[in-house]
């Protein structure tokens, strides 16, 4: 029995094709993995783990924002020294098996153990909910750039111009105005043929409870089922608000994963 380590700067076409049929047999598991070597290569490293010519695991490290996003899959044993440490990032892990031995990795860190609900929503499950009440937001529209940045501010995020648009040109936003403020947006920062993943769903503090979150995930939901693409999304456990929304939308629990929060000491 053989085991090989590889990491994404070795790549061949062997493991590229084992990376494309691990992800056509679940796709939702393996979205991240698949949309990040082909579209955010630059700023992501994959250490993979192989035997007998089987892809048994992955550890995926994207540093494409100021928090590095990692995935864990699989047998990652001869992977954890991968891990990223003494920075602000966020470990999904895809089994709760991984636990303990991410932690043991992580011990001298500041870190957070929550857990998230994956959700799921398709074309027959889907329920619209006044999603032409939004708007699909447009980075060559200066309106959208800077309203976009306010209600990020709302947030206590300090988003730059040129990166509000950025981010809009990038990723699929829908949002609702309210006399021409921009009051909650949602988009989709993943799509691929298979699935959509659903994410930066936010309301101004000021204008929550009046549905809004539910019209603009409604529209970008919309989008994902009419292409053909599963829409999917992660949510805190305890956060009930948002997955009652989810639920009236047709998006239905998937699993629970564990989530470790690490930030410098």
């Amino acid at each position: 029995m053989t085991l090989k380590v590889l990491r994404a700067s070795q790549l061949d076409f062997d493991t590229w094709r084992l990376v494309t049929s691990l992800y056509s047999s679940d796709p939702l598991s393996h979205a991240y993995l698949l949309y990040d070597l082909i579209y955010e290569l630059k700023c992501t490293d994959v250490h993979f783990c192989l035997r007998e010519g089987k892809l048994i695991g992955y550890v995926l490290v994207w540093r494409g924002a100021s928090v590095v996003g990692v995935h864990v899959w699989g047998e990652v044993e001869p992977l954890l020294h991968a891990l990223p440490r003494g920075e602000k990032a966020v470990f999904q892990l895809h089994s709760s098996g991984h636990l303990h031995k991410v932690l043991r990795v992580l011990e001298n860190c500041n870190l957070q153990v929550r857990h998230f609900l994956d959700m799921v929503a398709d074309e027959s499950s889907f329920s619209p909910y006044y999603e032409e009440l939004a708007t699909r937001l447009c980075e060559s529209i200066a309106e959208h750039v800077l309203e976009y940045a306010k209600l990020k501010e709302s947030e206590g995020i300090k988003l730059p111009l040129e990166a509000a648009k950025s981010k809009l040109r990038k990723w699929r936003y829908y949002g609702v105005f309210v006399d021409g403020k921009l009051v909650s947006v949602a988009c989709a920062y993943v799509r691929l043929p298979e699935v959509w993943i659903i994410g930066d769903v936010y309301t101004h503090p000021s204008y929550r409870g009046r549905g809004y979150a539910k019209i603009a995930t409604s529209a970008i939901t919309r989008d994902a089922v009419v292409s053909g693409a599963k829409a999917y999304l992660h949510v805190e456990e305890n956060n009930a608000p948002a997955i009652r929304v989810y639920e009236k939308l047709g998006y239905k629990v998937l699993r629970k994963r564990p989530w470790v929060f690490t930030s410098p000491s």
